[in-house]
């Protein structure tokens, strides 16, 4: 039956995309994971991924509670290239590393600069297929394809602001529900996401598994962003 909304995209539209953005509702949503999977499905070291973080313009204290030297900046951007703290263990652009980006960097910027260091680091960025990680920079890179992720579960009550008019663009909305999880999406999550688009092309799918295992059709649109900018 179909549900109010913008009409969902035709399957066969321009193939050919070179920038790609992963945009969530919130933290935890698997925004990194889904990068991670996305620079998979694409032949090793030949991508650049990107970290766009956007952090308040006047800091009072990190959501996680904990010192924090990406929320609390002393300048108005910041882009880190170095392999030291990119490799770090266990971080977002660790993993973007590990996934097969031949090139990593993660900007933070406070909100009011964000257009600022966009233009900065798209200066560093080259030719060749582009995977960027961040909700804020959407409007500011302009991508060819937009993938937006949300939490089976948290409540839309916390959702960033940015959510609504993302997942009513984006090319692709996915339910990132685990594999081991047997419980459906929250009624509540799925309502909101009806709330801005029709929910027939919504995709609940553990987005750490194969791109091609959940979204074949995705897949090969993809593949197409590397042979586009060879």
């Amino acid at each position: 039956m179909p549900r109010d909304g913008p009409e969902p995209r035709a399957p066969g539209y321009d193939l050919a995309v070179a920038t790609i953005s992963v945009s969530g509702a919130c933290s935890r949503a698997g925004k990194t994971a889904l990068a991670a999977t996305l620079l998979r499905a694409l032949p090793p070291a030949t991508v650049t991924a990107l970290k766009f973080t956007t952090t308040e313009d006047v800091f009072e204290r990190c959501p996680r509670g904990t010192t924090c030297v990406v929320c609390d900046i002393d300048v108005p951007f910041r882009i880190l290239d170095d392999q030291e703290t990119l490799r770090e263990p266990g971080t977002d652009t660790d993993r973007l590393a590990q996934a097969g980006a031949a090139r990593v960097l993660w900007t933070i910027a406070r909100a009011s600069a964000a257009a600022t260091a966009w233009r900065a680091v798209s200066l560093r960025l080259g030719p060749g297929p582009l995977v960027i990680e961040g909700s804020t920079v959407v409007d500011l890179a302009g991508p060819d394809m937009l993938f937006f992720v949300v939490h089976p579960f948290l409540s839309p009550s916390r959702w960033k602001p940015t959510s609504g008019a993302l997942l009513a663009r984006a090319d692709a909305v996915i339910v990132n529900r685990p594999r081991a999880e047997t419980r459906p999406p929250s009624e509540e999550v799925m309502a909101e996401i009806a709330r801005h688009r029709r929910l027939d092309d919504v995709r609940i799918a553990d987005v750490q598994s194969p791109l091609a295992v959940w979204a074949p059709d995705l897949h090969q649109r993809v593949l197409h962003a590397n042979l586009a900018c060879a």
